[in-house]
């Protein structure tokens, strides 16, 4: 998925789905496979998949699947103008995930609201949300993160009128663009590629690791 090779992410959490014998593992994928829906605008196969890893559905002590249907239920309703629902889903996701000290979900939660703050032209607010996301994602580190946070942030000082920041948050943006286009094309060169279409049988051969 990180690949943006959707259509073999589909195949595997599918894959991971039939043979799981775990509910949490079950349950993982079917996020996973969510976001891969949600990508791809499949609202019929989303919502039908939705029903199934609702938050209320999922075990009391499960607490970062929980926080995980959360941010995945408010990444829907983003992608559909409903900001207010959105918000409600993000801030129930950054409670659980801040307790949790699951990172990656408080950053992507932040910089998700961030996103939508922005889009009903609440500049304040926005930044508010944003600045914690990139802090915090330069820690982990996620560059994915950062490049989203960075694009919020071009935004933001456009809109203020500072085009100093505004430049800086651009190259920002574009230094983190090209960091993963290379990582991406790196990867895809190596033999452990292959595994990205792996799904049934013995795992591809690779060559043994340098010594």
């Amino acid at each position: 998925m990180s690949m943006n090779c959707m259509e073999a992410a589909e195949a595997q959490f599918h894959t991971a789905i039939h043979m799981s014998q775990e509910r949490d593992l079950w349950m993982f994928a079917k996020l996973n496979l969510a976001i891969v829906y949600l990508r791809g605008r499949r609202d019929n196969d989303l919502a039908q998949l939705m029903e199934q890893v609702r938050p209320e559905a999922l075990p009391t002590y499960a607490h970062g699947l929980r926080a995980a249907s959360y941010y995945v239920l408010g990444l829907q309703a983003f992608f559909q103008a409903r900001y207010n629902e959105a918000k409600r889903y993000l801030r129930e996701t950054l409670k659980m995930a801040n307790a949790e000290d699951l990172n990656r979900l408080t950053s992507c939660s932040l910089v998700l609201l961030g996103h939508i703050f922005l889009s009903i032209n609440n500049s304040r607010e926005s930044m508010n949300m944003v600045t914690p996301a990139m802090q915090l994602a330069s820690k982990i580190p996620d560059v994915h993160v950062q490049l989203w946070a960075s694009a919020i942030l071009k935004d933001l000082y456009r809109l203020a009128g500072d085009t100093e920041r505004e430049n800086e948050a651009y190259q920002m943006h574009c230094n983190f663009s090209q960091a993963l286009l290379k990582d991406h094309f790196q990867a895809t060169q190596l033999p452990q590629h292959a595994l990205v279409h792996w799904t049934t049988g013995a795992p591809p051969a690779l060559p043994p690791p340098h010594s």
